[in-house]
């Protein structure tokens, strides 16, 4: 095995392992990487020769990685993103007029935060490209803890993964209850929360952080409402609120232009206080970018500035 640990890994052979791995196929990792087919098979067996090991079951039905190939796999993945970041970051010294950033939010900072945030952080460096998905809390730490995800803002701290991750409590975000004008609760000066409850409460879905943390403050007060109308949005749970659906839970934050427009209003609910912070998220382990810690910067001076 001496030559093994004395020779250094053939790194392309390597790229087109990496690619027939995650396409499951020999045609379509050539095709993807402009070569023949036969040119793919050579270089995936001099890689084999080179390793002494079998990488795939080669099939009728399809590939199949062997445990080395499973192994090299979870290496190459590695291997592979550590290059791209060697590149973002030699780009990004440059002054910061390159990079990439890849963000993720839940749906209330996805919608209501980051954005605008976004949006002021490429008036600054408008040569670093932002991409912004949107999902559930889990979904957005499963795709930061596997390097797919540089930063994320959540409404609910991920406790299952507290050792992997930095946290920062970003905004303090208050959720509330909310009518059309014409509901007859909106004419009320004060309201109980029995009452809110009894006119039907309009929600995100199951697994919504914003729901979560109403439910708790629900039972908090004593109260385990019945939500009567469950929606996937948070533009769906106010578009219900102003059609007199109900009483809409959701951030004081996504409602802002509603409130001025005169379409929805905030109702007074006696005892009602429910807050949660919304947090930044980002790998405890992994290497920062100067993209990466330039908008965590930026996202910080942008705290303190809201707070002064």
């Amino acid at each position: 095995m001496a030559d093994i640990v004395n020779s250094p890994v053939n790194f392309h052979q390597l790229h087109i392992f990496y690619t027939v791995a995650n396409h499951g196929s020999f045609s379509k990792a050539a095709e993807v990487l402009g070569i023949s087919q036969p040119a793919v098979s050579i270089q995936v067996q001099e890689l084999e020769k080179f390793l002494r090991a079998t990488l795939f079951h080669r099939r009728t039905r399809g590939l199949r990685l062997t445990e080395a190939g499973e192994s090299v796999l979870s290496y190459s993945q590695q291997i592979f993103a550590l290059s791209q970041r060697l590149v973002d970051s030699v780009q990004e010294l440059e002054g910061l007029k390159s990079g990439r950033l890849t963000l993720g939010a839940s749906t209330t900072p996805g919608e209501f935060v980051l954005p605008l945030a976004v949006g002021q952080f490429r008036q600054i460096y408008p040569g670093i490209r932002v991409e912004l998905s949107i999902a559930n809390t889990r979904t957005i730490v499963q795709r930061i803890l596997a390097g797919e995800v540089d930063l994320g803002m959540v409404g609910e701290r991920p406790q299952a993964h507290a050792e992997d991750l930095e946290m920062v409590d970003y905004v303090d975000d208050e959720i509330v209850l909310v009518a059309s004008p014409e509901h007859p609760l909106a004419k009320q000066a004060v309201i109980t929360p029995a009452q809110a409850v009894a006119a039907g409460l309009i929600v995100r879905e199951a697994g919504s952080a914003t729901r979560q943390t109403a439910e708790r403050h629900f039972a908090a007060l004593g109260l385990q409402p019945e939500m009567v109308l469950v929606l996937g949005s948070n533009h769906a749970v106010k578009q219900a609120a102003v059609g007199g659906g109900g009483v809409g839970v959701i951030s004081r934050l996504g409602i802002t232009s509603e409130l001025k427009a005169g379409v929805l209003c905030v109702l007074n609910v006696q005892g009602w206080d429910c807050r949660r912070p919304l947090t930044l998220v980002y790998s405890r382990d992994r290497y920062l970018s100067p993209a990466q810690r330039a908008f965590l910067r930026f996202l910080e001076s942008q705290r303190l500035g809201s707070q002064g």
